[in-house]
């Protein structure tokens, strides 16, 4: 089971605190600026920590920070605490990268916020200009750069963009190249725990300060927290259920499937029953 950190422990790497301090409009806005080639000069919200559900029996996704500046760009700011890991099967083997998996993410996000916007009676040419940004304490893909910037090209010819207006830019504050400036530096540092004089990590710090003084935030985390336990606990109940399907659909012995999973033999029994597999 993961371990929470509490109400005072939390930093700007924490994904609660995270999107506390992202309230300031100032600091997201120079957040932004730090890492976008155009000035930002204002931005609305939308609805705090907005969920996105699938119009479908499918996955939802709940967006850490959302905004739009005031050229109607949105901007969807995600903190990610650790490596995204996904394990397939029981092989090892089939675990896919996480970069893999985080790109994959990013995708997946992309495609919700653009349904989102459609099943609220836009047009496909509405659709508005779109940056997702994922801060990550840690290597990613080939953990030379700190700032990886994507957009889709023509692949028989890489000067022509695709014109989907959508950008990925994935930070990392684990980059091996001198490829960012002093201020964006600083800021990486900063994720990394080393508090500088930089205006804008000195802005962050403050604004942490204020936020922990607000006995609202710190029983809205412990709801939170708890809102989390529940899913997650929702989430490993499923995924091992997607386990044990998949160890019927390879015609596994079923006390074998019921060391490996822990589960009882009635109880595997029903699952086969329901998805119309045979126990062996």
């Amino acid at each position: 089971m993961p371990k929470y950190k509490d109400w005072w422990d939390l930093t700007f790497t924490d994904d609660y605190m995270f999107k506390c301090v992202m309230k300031n409009k100032q600091i997201c806005i120079n957040t932004l600026n730090r890492f976008l080639p155009w000035h930002i000069r204002d931005i609305a919200y939308y609805e705090d920590e907005k969920p996105l559900q699938s119009h479908y029996d499918g996955k939802g996704v709940r967006l850490d920070v959302y905004v739009e500046d005031d050229v109607h760009r949105s901007y969807d700011l995600e903190m990610q605490v650790r490596k995204i890991r996904e394990r397939t099967s029981l092989n090892p083997a089939d675990t896919p990268e996480p970069s893999i998996v985080l790109a994959k993410r990013m995708r997946f996000y992309q495609g919700e916020l653009d349904v989102d916007q459609l099943v609220k009676g836009g047009l496909y040419s509405e659709l508005r200009p779109t940056v997702i940004m994922f801060f990550c304490p840690f290597k990613v893909f080939d953990g030379s750069r700190h700032v990886y910037r994507f957009k889709t090209v023509c692949v028989d010819d890489p000067n022509l963009v695709f014109p989907d207006e959508v950008e990925k830019i994935v930070i990392s504050s684990r980059g091996r190249m001198n490829d960012v400036s002093s201020d964006v530096q600083s800021f990486l540092e900063y994720l990394e725990g080393k508090v500088s004089d930089d205006p804008l990590v000195k802005e962050i710090e403050e604004e942490i300060h204020t936020v922990k003084q607000q006995k609202q935030e710190e029983r809205d985390y412990m709801s939170y927290l708890m809102n989390i336990r529940e899913e997650r606990e929702e989430a490993k109940a499923e995924g091992k259920g997607e386990m044990i399907i998949n160890m019927l659909k390879e015609h596994m012995r079923l006390d074998t499937i019921q060391h490996l999973s822990g589960w009882t033999a009635d109880q595997i029994r029903a699952l086969a029953q329901k998805n119309g597999l045979v126990v062996e």
